[in-house]
């Protein structure tokens, strides 16, 4: 067996005090029809505490070595500790990109943020400047700068459209869910000098949310009140109570209406742009980015309505705190229960997928070092998955998007990296009901993270860092610089081996596996890992962004069958202004028609029309017409039929319509 993929696959099969009950997976059983509501939750700086498995901690100074991370011992934090121990911890979590805004679009998207059409675009039109001045036409973008301002959820011509087709929101708005955001966003270029709050909320719906309440455009502003920074004029700070009860708000008109929901809640807290402490001390839970409430905010868990006003409740969590630095855990602990709270009264728990996942280290946070990569990730849902399960295998966010959009029934439209676990999750559950130890079957996949113009992959117990040459001289690579202060080893290439002697993922803080470089020891899986990582490299090059396995071979899933056409369009009933077109699929799928005037029109947005999507069945052969209509007449026309989740004809075909 190759060296790398010696097994960790059991590295975390530890030994848990209860077994799952059978009552559990018939549950699952039961709701396998019923498509789920889901919430994905993801706070701001929220430290990894040392109570959830952290991962190996950055050499400590002595002054430091008696000071812990741990949740707040007076308050504790009872909700978010429901999520971790009575659904299932993910015990390797992965930010794909250590800072905010790119974790955010890995989630968002299932895709490296690498891909990301804003940082793409960006690095091509860099590389064609470099090249005219350096003489060089022939010069090829090689790698994007993966950053907050670089990484946005936004349509760019001619590199996609990560706003309004390929993200998860969108997928779920077009499958009949209704959709939420509430909180931080950070994924739009917004102009902060004709900065309206309804302006905002009208981009962000642009991608995929019928509904965006209590949003933040970025982070606050920082230090005195009277700043303006990042779209925040002093009037407002962090407000949990209405970011909480604007979603709760959703979660209750979702499900009187009867209808599947996804909420996508990004509270402020505990990230320090502003203090939280000036924040409940300075503020009201009245002040809001979208102005001033003429009420306080009703929220059973937090504000009770006629029984704790909002200063009663805000002056609580400063007494149940140990210090300040508790506030915010405790703030946005309270709202998790709220949260839960709703949809226990809403008759909807059960149904319900509750992701609750940290948007990034905080140690070496925007390094890729272990301690800016890995993340705490519960998944909690009591009628789906059994209470104390663990998930051993290493995941990434870019795989929330792909597995959620399986669990609702959903084929994306659009090409993912990221790699549903929901099968490894329901067989171990239905199969091996008395052991809630999960890990994915077929073997655990390579994993891939991009920051600014450094890359790295880990496969196993071996992790590999290739730092960009060019930044090191220009001094904008973080993980160089940070690790190097913070006593990890820093160098162009480090590879690390993070198992101990037992082949287990290391987590003892004075045996940190960062801080030795192994790149001339251990050879063999220095070449293995670095072919592996240019792979990686080489499929999201801004010029060529392909969809391929990068990662070992023996844990190379087998591509599912993906719809098709398979026989040739066929043009019938031509009048004047319309045609009849007649297809036919591999099996059942949606599919529509692009048409345009011009061949060359089919590639641009602009200059295309497109039929609404139809559905072929099996009762019909998987053939479906499509009629084209306010066609001009004796004009030729361009068309090309695309499948939803699967492969678009072969070829453009043209017809022309008859004259009057």
């Amino acid at each position: 067996m190759c060296p790398i993929v010696r097994a960790i696959r059991h590295s975390f099969l530890l030994c848990l005090g209860g077994l799952a009950s059978s009552a559990a997976a018939a549950a699952a059983s039961d709701n396998a029809n019923i498509r789920p509501n889901i919430i994905i939750m993801q706070p701001d700086d929220l430290p990894f505490f040392e109570e959830w498995t952290p991962p190996p901690n950055t050499p400590v100074p002595p002054a430091r070595q008696s000071q812990t991370n741990s949740i707040p011992p007076t308050a504790g934090m009872p909700n978010i500790e429901r999520l971790r121990t009575n659904g299932m911890q993910m015990m390797q979590a992965y930010a794909a990109s250590p800072s905010c805004a790119t974790s955010r679009y890995s989630t968002l998207t299932g895709r490296y943020a690498s891909r990301s059409a804003v940082s793409r675009s960006i690095a091509v039109a860099a590389t064609v400047a470099t090249a005219a001045s350096d003489d060089n036409p022939a010069a090829a973008a090689a790698t994007a700068s993966v950053t907050v301002p670089t990484t946005k959820l936004e349509d760019v011509e001619d590199y996609g459209n990560d706003c309004s087709r390929d993200n998860i929101a969108v997928q779920f708005r077009n499958s009949g869910y209704t959709t939420g955001m509430f909180g931080k966003w950070h994924l739009s270029r917004i102009d902060d000098a004709s900065y309206t709050y309804d302006g905002a909320v009208d981009v962000v719906k642009g991608c995929g949310f019928d509904t965006v309440g209590s949003l933040y455009v970025e982070n606050l502003a920082g230090g005195r009140r009277e700043e303006f920074n990042s779209f925040s004029d002093g009037t407002f700070s962090h407000n949990m109570e209405h970011m909480t009860y604007e979603a709760i708000q959703f979660i209750n008109d979702a499900a009187g209406g009867g209808t599947p929901f996804f909420a996508y809640f990004n509270p402020t807290v505990p990230h320090g742009a502003n203090s939280i402490d000036m924040a409940l001390s300075d503020f009201s839970c009245r002040d809001t980015p979208q102005g001033r409430l003429a009420f306080d905010p009703v929220i059973p868990g937090m504000v009770e309505d006629g029984d704790t006003d909002c200063d009663s409740y805000r002056n609580s969590i400063k007494r149940r705190a140990d210090s300040a630095d508790d506030y915010g855990p405790i703030w946005l602990d309270d709202s998790v229960g709220a949260l839960l709270q709703a949809l226990e009264d809403n008759g909807i728990l059960d149904n319900t997928i509750f992701v609750f996942q940290e948007d990034h280290g905080q140690e070496t946070k925007n390094t890729l070092y272990e301690t800016g990569l890995r993340i705490p990730q519960f998944v909690y849902s009591p009628g789906t998955i059994p209470e104390s399960t663990l998930f051993v295998g290493p995941v990434s966010t870019i795989d929330v998007g792909p597995t959620m959009l399986e669990f609702a029934g959903i084929m994306p439209s659009y090409d993912m990296d990221g790699r549903s676990w929901k099968a490894s999750v329901t067989d171990a559950i239905i199969d091996k009901s008395a052991h809630p130890i999960i890990t994915w079957s077929g073997g655990d996949p390579c994993i891939f993270f991009d920051n600014e113009r450094d890359r790295s992959v880990r496969c196993g117990c071996y992790k590999y860092i290739l730092i960009d040459e060019d930044s090191i001289d220009e001094f904008t690579s973080t993980t160089y610089q940070r690790g190097g202060r913070q006593g990890l080893a820093s160098d162009v290439e480090v590879l690390f081996n993070l198992c101990d002697e037992f082949g287990k993922y290391a987590t003892d803080p004075n045996d940190n596996k960062e801080a030795v470089n192994l790149i001339d020891t251990s050879p063999t899986e220095a070449t293995e890992l670095k072919e592996i990582l240019q792979c990686h490299i080489d499929r999201t090059a801004p010029s060529v962004n392909e969809y391929r396995f990068c990662g070992m071979e023996e844990t190379k899933e087998a591509e599912p069958e993906k719809p098709k056409v398979i026989q040739a369009p066929a043009v019938t009933d031509i009048t004047n202004t319309s045609a009849v077109i007649l297809f036919q699929t591999s099996m059942a799928a949606k599919a529509r028609i692009m048409y345009s005037p011009t061949r060359r029109g089919l590639r641009r947005r602009r200059n295309r029309k497109s039929t609404r999507y139809v559905r072929t069945r099996a009762s019909n052969d998987f053939a479906k017409t499509i009629k084209l209509v306010n066609l001009k007449p004796g004009r030729k026309y361009w068309y090309r039929i695309f499948v939803q989740g699967g492969e678009r004809s072969k070829r453009k075909r043209s017809f022309t319509t008859l004259r009057n």
